[in-house]
């Protein structure tokens, strides 16, 4: 039966992982060997000897790896740990270091276009709206009705009359009730016939979703 004697070893100068090599190496271990004998995976130990402290498992299992290590290479255990300790530890702020570094680069190199591709979006929208909000006074509003001819309160001696004015391209246009055809400027005319006296001619203007505008004209015959 073989009896291990521990020994304090300085770790200021080397590093846990290499202090085990080293140990190992002075006894003439074979890594395989020693996994067999302490029935550890040997990818921990290779793990311990190379300080990749993140391939071992999180909480007390990688200490009582290197402690059963220790016993075996007759070193002090006490020392081992608190190399383990302040290592694993460096070796935590490193990879937040590195990753917030990396966090940063992306935002920097990512974050920008996408403020930009964001801020075409929300002008896209407040366009839509916009358009939107116009299309529907369009349908909604009062159609534009302007006569041109005649005046109101217009005299002649004729016994007919031109009616023209203009409104919207898709405004129907009724005079007297008999719809009028108009031009795609929205223009329009219409010859109607008069009595003597007072005549009153209805110029309606309509949407097919919108209100009605109604102007009306009185002209006298003499």
């Amino acid at each position: 039966m073989s009896i291990f004697f521990s020994k304090k070893i300085f770790l200021d100068e080397e590093e846990l992982a290499e202090n085990l090599r080293k140990a190992r190496q002075e006894k003439k271990l074979k890594l395989e060997e020693v996994a067999k004998k302490l029935n550890i995976n040997i990818k921990y130990l290779k793990a311990l000897e190379k300080g990749a402290y993140n391939d071992l498992p999180e909480g007390i299992y990688g200490k009582n790896f290197l402690r059963e290590y220790s016993i075996i290479l007759g070193l002090n255990y006490n020392e081992l740990l608190k190399q383990y300790n302040k290592e694993r530890n460096l070796n935590k702020e490193k990879k937040i270091n590195i990753f917030s570094n990396q966090v940063v680069k992306k935002w920097y190199f990512v974050s920008i276009p996408k403020i930009i591709k964001n801020l075409s979006i929300i002008i896209v929208v407040i366009l839509c709206f916009f358009y939107l909000n116009y299309a529907l006074k369009k349908i909604y509003s009062i159609p534009e009705l302007n006569i041109i001819s005649p005046q109101e309160n217009f005299i002649t001696n004729d016994n007919q009359v031109i009616i023209s004015g203009q409104t919207e391209p898709e405004v129907k246009i009724l005079i007297n009730n008999e719809q009028v055809l108009i031009d795609s400027q929205g223009n329009f005319n219409k010859t109607i016939s008069l009595n003597k006296g007072i005549n009153e001619i209805t110029i309606t203007a309509e949407k097919k979703f919108g209100k009605i505008n109604i102007i009306k004209r009185h002209i006298m015959v003499k």
